[in-house]
Formats: C-alpha cells, structure tokens, sequence
C-alpha cells in the first residue's frame, strides 16, 4: 500500500497564523522604533539650532496604539501645540520673509519693553494701554529701522524694563541725595520686515528616516524567517 500522508489542518492553521502575526508585529514594531528615533533626532536638531525650548514641541504616535497589531501600522511626528508653536517651527525650518499689512512696520519689543505674560505677541497699543503713556515714533535716517521711545523714564538696572520717572519717585531720590538720570528709552524696533530664521532643515531628516524604516523591517521579517 502507498503509504498515507496526513495533514494537520488545524496545526497549518495556527502556524500560518502565528507567522502572519509575528510579521505584522515586526512591522508594527519596526514603526514604532524608527517613529520614536525621528522624534529624537528632530528634537536634537531643533535645540542644536533654536533658541529657548521649542525642541520639546515634537511629538510622537504609532497607529495603532498599545500592544495591538495590523496590517499597515502608522507612525506620525508632529507638532505638539497650536499656531504659536507651528508658526514657529516654520520660521526657523523654512525660508521667506514676514512683512507687515499694507506696508505697515513690524514692532519687536526690546528688553525695556519688560514681561509680557500672557501677551506674548505684544504690541505697542497694548504697551500704552498698560503703562498709561504715549510712545514717540524716531527715524533713524540712513537705516531700515526706526523706534519706538518712551519719554521721561529710565530703566530697572536688574530687569533692564521701562521705568517711569515720578514725581513720587523723584522726591524719593532726592531726599536720599540721588538725581536719576531722564531718558528716553527705545520701547519697540520698527523694521519693514523680518527673515525667517531657516536653521533647520527637516527633510533631509525625515528622509533618513525612511531608509532606516525599510532596513529594520526587512530585518525584523528576516528574524522571524529564521525562527
């Protein structure tokens, strides 16, 4: 008699089930690591090059989430926060220029323009709502920029911000013997436009990214071939 060959189908099954998970589980893994890997990497590059903290804006997430598995597994890095933060990863990662409307000058605080709190985009109209005094426009002939100055103050010697001079404050001085010198202290820069910082370049980056993802799924599945 030929002799008989039998066929576990159900042990077939599980086995092909077992390798189709362990594949979609490199996958997803592969995903995640290299997900996790551009994140630090732009993170990296952003504190390198700008200023203050934005490097703590990335973020990072794998579709789908925890333990779980599937069939094309989705890693996304982005930016962690509204307008502000996006507004300002794009002018240190792309070129251009910011103008101001209909021509108008852009207004950057300087130092005397003291803490800003909660208004971060801090105007000059806000500036004189807060103090109460009126800013005087200088042109500086010969460059591209002018000021705003506040008349009859001086500035804090540890804060360097605007301090008016006072009648209160001036009597003060004077009974202690102390004439504190009158200045007109630049509030604001004026200038007709501003280019972006451009320091950063994120393609090339997420570029690298990709290559990486290929070469560690290909190896991940390889593991698995060899189990």
């Amino acid at each position: 008699m030929p002799p008989e060959l039998t066929v576990d189908t159900k042990a077939l099954a599980q086995t092909a089930d077992r390798l189709a998970r362990a594949y979609l589980r490199a996958g997803k893994d592969a995903v995640e690591e290299t997900t996790k890997g551009l994140e630090r990497e732009l993170e990296d590059l952003t504190r390198s090059q700008v200023p203050g903290k934005l490097w703590r804006a990335w973020k990072s997430e794998v579709f789908p989430k925890g333990s779980a598995i599937a069939r094309e597994p989705v890693g996304t890095v982005f930016i962690n926060g509204g307008p502000r933060s996006r507004g300002a990863m794009t002018f240190w990662s792309q070129p251009g220029r910011i103008v101001g409307k209909s021509g108008q000058w852009l207004a950057i605080p300087l130092p005397a323009a003291g803490s800003r709190g909660r208004l971060r985009n801090l105007t000059p109209g806000e500036w004189e709502r807060a103090h109460g005094q009126r800013l005087r426009f200088v042109y500086r002939g010969g460059r591209r920029s002018a000021l705003l100055v506040a008349d009859m103050g001086t500035t804090n010697a540890r804060t360097g911000s605007f301090r008016p001079i006072t009648r209160a404050r001036t009597a003060a001085d004077q009974r202690r013997g102390f004439v504190r010198g009158e200045q007109s202290v630049p509030i604001f820069v004026l200038v007709p436009q501003v280019a972006f910082g451009n320091r950063i370049s994120i393609q090339p980056v997420i570029a690298r990214a990709q290559g990486r993802l290929a070469e560690n799924v290909a190896e991940r599945i390889g593991q698995v071939g060899g189990q």
